[in-house]
């Protein structure tokens, strides 16, 4: 389900894939686990223990001092937790040469909540209080640490290999956000389990993460999350007035459980549980009809063993737009039949597990805006320029190619009709690329295990990618797999920035700083079925837009 408002880029590699891998005093590093457009996860050993570890590097150098201060600052906070049996092992930190900081996890084999829910739909309503009381438990040692977490979602409580589930990436939602203090940003936003203060930019405290874990708990129990559509990717004023609709109860959810759940969420930050303690408190006393496990839960964190620290500031609840009389109502929840009842929610140990609950520690693109931090480099990994073409200008396109349509071309099927006129992807010896004829657009693209998950949308409305370019495979390239297309020679030749740039409509105002651009290979159904093409996209990074509306790269117009 789409919990993003901007470019969502989810990237797993095969380990037999060759990659150049970082050199980490006191590790050794064995393969790339994930990657992703901030950072990559390493499977490695700690040579000093002889334990395997995920070492996260972020693509981002810390280049003045007091980044780096703030960076050690607050992985020594996060650091107070990682004793707690439910949050996620901070083990180490430290910065590379080159000034990118780098930070040594708890290696989590059984996948994340997000992955549970994907596989089993919703959950029954004792596991999920087991699971909030565990969660809420570790929340309130946090909170009592005066430690936010930020981003609360379920990609981010994964399942380690004993069976337990831990909060992940605790503090991190800030750790490596540069040059801000731990204060409002929408870099660390998640607006699918976002609180609505937080679109206010309200600053930051503990009744945020309460709503989060709210919204979390109501996604294991309904299958998705409490206000947020089922498809497309809103605006943040759709967002907000969603924040004031009633959310709909499943039917299968016990009263006295779902409204502990609805408090948690209340619009009004002052009308939640003030911490991560409250709410695990009041999951703990919901009667056994509510849902209880047959061992009694007994809480990790008690207040009394911890020195007395000042709590979190409250915020002043934030005034939020009424909603407009013409919007219509939030849609009812779409009824999901509880899943199975079962004894625990243990994954197991598997590889593929393991791959995905690391990449849920990964810092790639999940924040509102945050790509349009990216520098502009090609996919070959040439840097282009803004330039003098910065107006928008189209460059002309290299001589070749024959202005043709056709949806066969010289033997080869591309599916849709194709042309050569006005085509700078005619001019790229020796890939074959050509232009779609009419526009193509599509949603955000998440990439798992080299296998793109991608929506074809109409031009006209909101869309992230688009099509400036299509090719056949290359002989020795035949395959379905994202990251194995992505890497050969001859498909970096065609699908880059340079290239994109070219491809451009010449009205369209937007410098090549501002671009992303990516390799689309066909569905592995579509390839089963005998495609043979893969296309080269790109979509225009904006910190404050949810989408972008019309074609840049209609070769016939």
């Amino acid at each position: 389900m789409p919990d993003r408002l901007t470019l969502t880029r989810l990237v797993l590699v095969y380990p037999s894939q060759v990659f150049a891998l970082p050199d980490v005093p006191g590790y050794v590093i064995h393969q790339v686990l994930g990657q992703g457009g901030f950072a990559a996860v390493y499977l490695a050993t700690q040579v000093a223990v002889g334990r395997e570890v995920a070492v996260k590097i972020d693509n981002r150098v810390l280049t003045t001092d007091r980044d780096r201060h703030r960076f050690f600052r607050e992985v020594n906070s996060a650091g107070r937790l990682s004793d707690h049996p439910h949050v996620v092992g901070l083990y180490d930190a430290g910065t590379l040469p080159e000034g990118r900081p780098y930070l040594v996890m708890e290696l989590c084999t059984g996948g994340s909540l997000a992955n549970l829910v994907h596989e089993r739909g919703s959950l029954p309503p004792d596991e999920v209080r087991d699971i909030g009381l565990r969660i809420a438990d570790a929340l309130g040692a946090a909170h009592h640490l005066g430690v936010l977490h930020r981003d609360i979602k379920p990609g981010n409580i994964l399942i380690n290999r004993y069976g337990l589930v831990g909060l992940a990436d605790f503090g991190l939602a800030s750790i490596l956000a540069p040059d801000s203090e731990q204060s409002a940003t929408l870099e660390a936003l998640t607006p699918a389990y976002a609180a609505p203060e937080a679109f206010a930019l309200v600053e930051p405290a503990a009744p945020a993460d309460v709503y989060s874990l709210g919204a979390t708990l109501y996604t294991l129990l309904a299958g998705r999350p409490p206000r947020f559509p089922d498809v497309g990717s809103p605006s943040i004023p759709t967002i907000l007035r969603m924040h004031h609709e009633p959310i709909p109860a499943p039917p299968w959810v016990p009263a006295p459980l779902m409204n502990v759940i609805l408090r948690s969420l209340a619009t009004d930050p002052a009308a939640r549980y003030p911490d991560g303690v409250a709410l695990r408190d009041a999951l703990a006393q919901l009667p056994a009809e509510a849902g209880t496990r047959t061992l009694p839960y007994q809480p990790s964190f008690d207040q009394s063993s911890f020195p007395s620290l000042p709590s979190p500031t409250l915020p002043s609840p934030p005034t939020l737009p009424s909603p407009s009389p013409s919007v219509a109502g939030f849609p009812e929840a779409v009824p999901v039949p509880p899943a199975r009842s079962a004894p625990g929610f243990s994954l197991g140990a598997g590889s593929s597990s393991l791959r995905i609950a690391v990449a849920t520690l990964l810092v790639v693109s999940v924040t509102v805006g945050a790509l349009w931090m990216l520098k502009p480099f090609g996919s070959n990994g040439v840097e282009v320029q803004d330039g003098p073409g910065q107006s928008g200008a189209q460059l002309p396109a290299e001589p070749g190619g024959q202005a043709e349509s056709g949806q066969t071309v010289d033997g080869v099927d591309f599916g849709v009709t194709t042309t050569a006129a006005d085509c700078a992807a005619v001019g790229s010896d020796g890939t074959g690329g050509r232009c779609t004829k009419d526009a193509e657009c599509w949603s955000g693209m998440v990439v798992i295990v080299g296998k793109v998950e991608i929506t074809r949308q109409p031009c006209e409305d909101l869309h992230r990618w688009e099509t400036f370019a299509i090719a056949p495979l290359p002989l020795d390239a035949l395959t379905s797999n994202q990251r194995t297309l992505a890497a050969h020679p001859t498909v970096k030749q065609l699908c880059n920035k340079k290239m994109m740039w070219r491809s451009r409509r010449a009205q369209l105002q937007v410098p090549a700083s501002k671009w992303m651009v990516d390799v689309l290979p066909p569905s592995e159904k579509a390839y089963q079925e005998g495609a043979r093409v893969y296309r080269c996209v790109a979509a225009i990074i904006d910190r404050n837009g949810d989408g972008t509306k019309g074609s840049a790269f209609t070769a016939a117009t």
